[in-house]
Parts: C-alpha cells; sequence; structure tokens
C-alpha cells in the first residue's frame, strides 16, 4: 500500500479508490478543516490512475515521503533543496510528483494573490478539454477551491455541466460554503474529518522526530491540522498566551479594547477562524479542568488557565465556546472578520460580568 502513513482517512480514501475503479464521477469536491490529508488524498488518486507500473491503489510512488516531490516543494517554501534521493518511483509517478505529467494539471492560489484566477482556470478547461496523451483520462486537482472567484467560478460551470468523458476534476476546499451553489450542486461531496489527536501525534513522532510528550501536547492544539502541528514544531506557535491574558481582563474589557483584539488577533479571515477555533478549543480545556480536573495542555500556560476556571462560570465558558465556534463558521460564510471579533468579546465580556 503506497500511502503507508495515512491517518484518519484510510477507509474514505479505500471507498473512493473502488469507486472510481468502477464507475468514477467527472468531478468530487473534497471538503474539511485545512491541514488534514485532502490533498494528499487527492493525489493519491491521480497516481493511481495514471502509475505505468502498477495502477490502482498499488501504484508505485509514496506521495507523503516522496523525494522527488520533497526536493521540488523545498525551493516554493524557502528552504534549501535536499541532497537527491533515489526514487524507484515510474516516470509517470515522477512526472505527477513535479506536476508536469501531461495528462494531469495542478491548479492553486499563486502564492503572491488572493484567489484562483479565471486565466488559470481558463488554462486548465482547455487542458481537459483535449484528448488524453498517454493515460486513459485526464485529471485535474483544483487546490485552495474555496478562493475561485467569481469570474473563475461562473467559467468552470459550463465544464461541470458538459463534462468531457475522460475527464476527472478534484477540487480541493476548507470552506465549501464559499463556491457557488450551481457549482456545489455538480460535485459528488466527499466530506473529510478532522483528525484525532493519536493520529497527528503520531504523525508528529514519525515525520518531525517530536518526542511523545511535546507531540501530544502540540495534538491537542492543532485541533484536528497535522499542518498546523508541523508549523507549530517550525515554530509557528498558536496566541495562546496574548489570548488567555485578554480573557484575564475580560470584564473590563470596553468596545476599544474590543476592537484593538480584533484588529490583531482577527484581522484577516484565515486568522480569524482559526482563532476562533483556537479560542473554542483553550474554553474547553479550561472547562473540562473546572469540571473534572483534567490535565490541562500547553503546560506552560498552566496557571493561568487554572486562574481563568476558577474567576470564570460555567455558563461564560459554554457560551463562549459557542459564541467562538458560530463565529468561525460565519467568517468561513463571508461575514467580516473583524467585526465578529469586536462582537464576540463584547459579549463575552458582558456573559462575565452577568
Amino acid at each position: 500500500m503506497p500511502l503507508n502513513d495515512l491517518r484518519g482517512h484510510k477507509q474514505l480514501y479505500a471507498e473512493l479508490q473502488q469507486e472510481i475503479s468502477r464507475r468514477p464521477s467527472h468531478a468530487y469536491l473534497f471538503s474539511g478543516p485545512r491541514g488534514i490529508g485532502k490533498s494528499l488524498v487527492a493525489q493519491a488518486l491521480v497516481h493511481g490512475l495514471l502509475c505505468e507500473r502498477s495502477p490502482g491503489p498499488n501504484f508505485c510512488c509514496t506521495p507523503e515521503r516522496c523525494a522527488v516531490r520533497t526536493e521540488a516543494l523545498a525551493p516554493k517554501r524557502g528552504k534549501a533543496a535536499p541532497a537527491a534521493a533515489r526514487c524507484e518511483c515510474c516516470a509517470a509517478c515522477v512526472q505527477v510528483a513535479l506536476g508536469v505529467h501531461p495528462d494531469f494539471t495542478f491548479t492553486a492560489r499563486a502564492a503572491n494573490r488572493t484567489d484562483v484566477l479565471i486565466e488559470q482556470v481558463r488554462e486548465l478547461i482547455a487542458r481537459l478539454g483535449t484528448k488524453p496523451s498517454r493515460a486513459l483520462r485526464r485529471i485535474a486537482i483544483i487546490d485552495d477551491a474555496e478562493t475561485l472567484n467569481i469570474p473563475a467560478q461562473n467559467a468552470l460551470l459550463k465544464t461541470l455541466e458538459e463534462p468531457p468523458g475522460d475527464a476527472i476534476l478534484f477540487l480541493i476546499t476548507s470552506s465549501d460554503r464559499m463556491l457557488l451553489d450551481t457549482i456545489r450542486s455538480r460535485l459528488r461531496p466527499v466530506r473529510f474529518g478532522p483528525l484525532a489527536v493519536s493520529d497527528i501525534s503520531a504523525i508528529l513522532t514519525e515525520r518531525a522526530g517530536v518526542n511523545s510528550d511535546r507531540a501530544a501536547a502540540l495534538a491537542r492544539l492543532s485541533r484536528g491540522s497535522a499542518a498546523r502541528a508541523l508549523a507549530m514544531v517550525e515554530g509557528v506557535e498558536p496566541p495562546i498566551d496574548p489570548l488567555l491574558r485578554a480573557l484575564k481582563r475580560v470584564k473590563e474589557l470596553d468596545f476599544i479594547a474590543a476592537r484593538a483584539l480584533a484588529e490583531e488577533f482577527f484581522n484577516g479571515r484565515e486568522q480569524a477562524s482559526e482563532n476562533f477555533e483556537l479560542m473554542a478549543r483553550l474554553l474547553e480545556e479550561i472547562l473540562a479542568f473546572k469540571l473534572l480536573k483534567t490535565d490541562l495542555t500547553p503546560s506552560e500556560t498552566k496557571a493561568l488557565m487554572i486562574e481563568l476556571g476558577q474567576s470564570m462560570s460555567v455558563q461564560t465558558l459554554l457560551e463562549g465556546m459557542e459564541l467562538a465556534v458560530k463565529a468561525s463558521k460565519a467568517v468561513e460564510g463571508m461575514a467580516n472578520p473583524r467585526l465578529q471579533a469586536e462582537q464576540w468579546w463584547m459579549a463575552v465580556s458582558q456573559a462575565s460580568k452577568d
């Protein structure tokens, strides 16, 4: 099995493999939280379709540990390219990994852009409309599909309405509500759930060499996202301490202070969504400690979380959690992130006073 380290989605991946081998849909919508393996599963399905040595579930590449892919992606991520490692993949799998296979197209938001442009979609449509040159099908992945602008979605709609018979399209998104209803209705939906803490902990131990205690702590803070956990290993720590300290003085917050917090921690859509999720998780941990005396993560802020558990009522913690989840969903649905944050801070402040 090439995806030896696939965690959390093995059953879903196996079901998709069987479906595609029997009667595939012309287009799939992979939706779920960021960093949980949606793109990895889509790439594995592409390898299974295009592999020339062993097509199907036993394709010869290993996407999660592909030396060619790692070397190709390193410059894009600002890292030095690793020494070239021997790759035993077939030519087709190597080309898929490098994004140069003639029958495979990978489209995503450019690093300096906020959305996927109509020009990118038109190029993809043109390639899907031609006969495959080496494989039986043409295949395309659109990553960051939630950033497809409206003209790009409208351009894609005709292809979805009249799909080429020998093409398969995978759209990958962390927020399917950002897509037009007419787009969603023409896609086969596949929902991916967040990864379990045990799965993320294992990923950190195996891939990043993190010791088991720290891996477990980071996994609990990652909110089901392996990518977020790996980012924390590299030093991109979430703003846990400043958010907890703001909660400590929540009773005294006025609108000016709430606006300042909104601008600092909830300014952009992605930042706001992540920090609302983080706040809900922290309040959940505090509530669990308050009621059940569970252990607190991370240990660096344990004293502050204990203090908040003692000073905040159960009702305030519950209301804060519920409002944070609602605010996160509202932001994903195109609500103004700073306005949502201002309202959240003021609502929690009022709840703590009551």
